[in-house]
């Protein structure tokens, strides 16, 4: 089972019609429950819920073989806590789905750190729909001692 989220705050029908399109064309061939917040735009092919209480939504990332999602970082850590393979579509200003492209910046690195799998657009997401199944996350090491050393330098270049 492939579970979508968009979040709890914005609706993000680009993605979901995204989904929507890809089954049709036959690439997603299995069962696909997506929590779609408030959106307006309802799929045909697949089941969905606004919103989950968090033993259920908890339940889907358990169940699921893959998760696709919106490129917000909590999404992103959750599938990644559960090594899950992602798919992530970043909401984008110019459709009004976010105040700024933040989530292409968040989505691009992790991407390249080879965490997640990245659609900047329809036609990309329709193209690495296929490769989810087979994808393999990058695992993630913590860095204390990196990040103590970027806090460090930052400040010492705003105190200066």
């Amino acid at each position: 089972m492939i579970f979508v989220t968009v979040g709890t705050q914005f609706p993000f029908d680009r993605l979901i019609k995204a989904i929507d399109a890809a089954i049709i064309m036959g690439r997603i061939d299995q069962e696909v429950f997506a929590q779609t917040c408030c959106g307006s735009y309802r799929p045909r092919h697949f089941a969905t819920a606004d919103s989950l209480e968090k033993e259920s939504f908890d339940a889907h990332i358990k169940r699921a073989t893959a998760i696709v999602s919106h490129a917000g970082i909590g999404s992103i850590t959750v599938a990644m806590a559960h090594a899950k393979p992602l798919l992530v579509m970043p909401r984008l200003k110019k459709y009004g789905e976010a105040v700024n492209d933040h989530q292409v910046e968040i989505a691009r690195r992790f991407a390249e750190a080879g965490h997640l799998l990245l659609a900047e657009d329809e036609q990309q997401f329709l193209e690495r729909i296929t490769a989810l199944p087979l994808f393999v996350p990058a695992k993630r090491f913590a860095s204390p001692e990196l990040v103590s050393h970027r806090v460090a330098d930052y400040l010492n270049k705003i105190t200066i």
